[in-house]
């Protein structure tokens, strides 16, 4: 950068962005940061770091296109298959059993974080396989991200997405479009509906509210502190008695909440809404 590093200026920045949407910026983000805001400054878009921030921190469309950069979006259909597997078979028959004795028939998904929609789509497919058909289901899948978004509204991916779906499912589910990408079908689409919405914008929750599964893998890694425990607490009050919350492989709730009970299926830990309904 043709001007020294303004360590204030990357400091209120990062807390602007850590306060407005609950990512924390670490240095490597911070340096992607600074090679695209020196490009812009030698190519005269924006004269110095405050002047960037002052856009950033006024300019609604600048702010959404700084967060589209910054967003993590490597995702694909059927990541942390194990995981999935226990929530296909163990997790998902109990929790239906239980709604039955109660004379309910709807399960309710949130898919929050969900990028381009490879999970949410994945989730659709699986509770079509498992469900019985009186059994209804929707799935709302939320991302801050509006260009992840709307590829997910699209359902087209390509061969690296979908390089973990078996065949029957790649068979039965998409459609191969004439320039070699994956449609997904409208019969796994029409369940689910993509909402943008910032995690840390509690008053959207309700849009959420009793739900019996909430999948959030891989993205509190992303979070500070703080916010990570003001995200589980309002997740925990959204689910429904004896509903589930799905982390990541390497995420745990352990320090951030001891609201949750916990259960353990093979290598694979599951944080659920303990009631006294009954159940």
């Amino acid at each position: 950068m043709k001007q020294d590093i303004d360590a204030a200026s990357i400091d209120r920045i990062k807390k602007f962005v850590l306060d407005k949407t609950g990512i924390l910026l670490n240095d490597q983000k911070v340096s992607m940061i600074l090679q695209k805001l020196n490009k812009q400054i030698n190519e005269g878009v924006i004269k110095d770091l405050n002047h960037f921030y002052y856009n950033l921190t006024t300019n609604e469309k600048i702010f959404q296109e700084f967060i589209n950069f910054l967003t993590v979006n490597e995702t694909y259909f059927f990541r942390e298959f194990e995981q999935l597997k226990a929530f296909a078979e163990v997790i998902l028959p109990e929790v239906v059993e239980f709604k039955k004795k109660r004379g309910e028939n709807r399960i309710k998904i949130w898919v929050a974080g969900c990028a381009t929609g490879d999970e949410a789509y994945t989730i659709s497919i699986i509770l079509n396989e498992f469900l019985e058909d009186d059994i209804k289901f929707e799935i709302f899948a939320s991302d801050i991200d509006t260009e992840a978004l709307k590829i997910a509204e699209s359902g087209i991916y390509e061969l690296r997405n979908v390089r973990f779906v078996h065949h029957h499912y790649l068979n039965v589910y998409f459609d191969i479009t004439k320039d070699g990408k994956f449609k997904i079908k409208d019969e796994i689409k029409k369940n689910v509906k993509f909402i943008y919405h910032n995690l840390v914008d509690f008053s959207k929750y309700f849009i959420f509210s009793k739900s019996d599964f909430v999948f959030c893998r891989n993205v509190l890694i992303y979070f500070g502190d703080e916010q990570r425990r003001k995200v589980i607490d309002k997740m925990y009050e959204i689910l429904n008695c004896g509903g589930y919350l799905f982390l990541g492989h390497s995420e745990s709730v352990g320090r951030l909440s001891d609201k949750f009970c916990v259960r353990r299926i093979n290598d694979y830990f599951f944080y659920y809404k303990e009631c006294d309904c009954g159940r």
